[in-house]
């Protein structure tokens, strides 16, 4: 057990307790994704039988179907404390298999979220197609957000998902997001914005 003065990290504390109350356990975890870990994704993509640090590199992946992920290891280069947030491998407990992952897109009260969640976070999740439906997305993003709230005590969270991408919209849904607006209605491939308010989950809970 940590002493009350030491922080959990994503995935070693009770299980999923983000937004939308209990979610269904499916055998992950989460490891955290260091400048070192990226780089290795990045050099060993499409290779067969990779491995970093106990974690198995699904062999499909290539940096064209995730470009940011330069972006997230410029900015772990500049401002190192981030990697407590931005990323964090979904890890199968069984064979500790890769198959997507989750973070956050900057700390706490970045600016350009201050007109619509002041002092919150967004996140996005992500897992590789060979995995889909089988409920890690939401089992980690649930992590995640549990983890925000119990140790840095974050209570709004921000999801952008593109207006076509019905599985990730159910994933928000099932963690409690709400619909907030269109991101850019004039633009095909916008990402429109969904709400979590930590207070609007406790109240639903209540009157349930």
């Amino acid at each position: 057990m940590l002493n009350k003065s030491e922080k959990e990290e994503p995935g070693s504390g009770s299980g999923n307790s983000g937004g939308g109350g209990p979610i269904a356990e499916p055998g992950i975890t989460l490891v955290r994704m260091t400048a070192e870990f990226i780089e290795a994704m990045i050099e060993r993509q499409g290779g067969a039988g990779h491995e970093f640090d106990g974690v198995r590199l699904w062999d499909g992946w290539t940096e064209e179907s995730s470009p940011w992920l330069r972006v997230r290891l410029t900015e772990l280069g500049a401002m190192p404390e981030l990697v407590t947030w931005l990323l964090y491998a979904i890890v199968r407990r069984a064979d500790r298999q890769m198959v997507g992952h989750v973070g956050f897109h900057s700390a706490p009260g970045p600016p350009y979220l201050h007109d619509i969640a002041h002092d919150g976070i967004e996140i996005g999740y992500s897992v590789f197609a060979p995995f889909k439906g089988r409920g890690y997305a939401t089992a980690a993003a649930s992590e995640l957000i549990g983890w925000a709230r119990r140790e840095h005590e974050v209570r709004e969270f921000v999801a952008s998902i593109s207006h076509d991408n019905a599985a990730s919209i159910r994933v928000a849904e099932k963690l409690g997001f709400k619909f907030l607006r269109e991101f850019d209605p004039t633009d095909p491939d916008r990402e429109d914005v969904y709400l979590l308010h930590v207070s609007d989950l406790a109240r639903d809970e209540a009157d349930a």
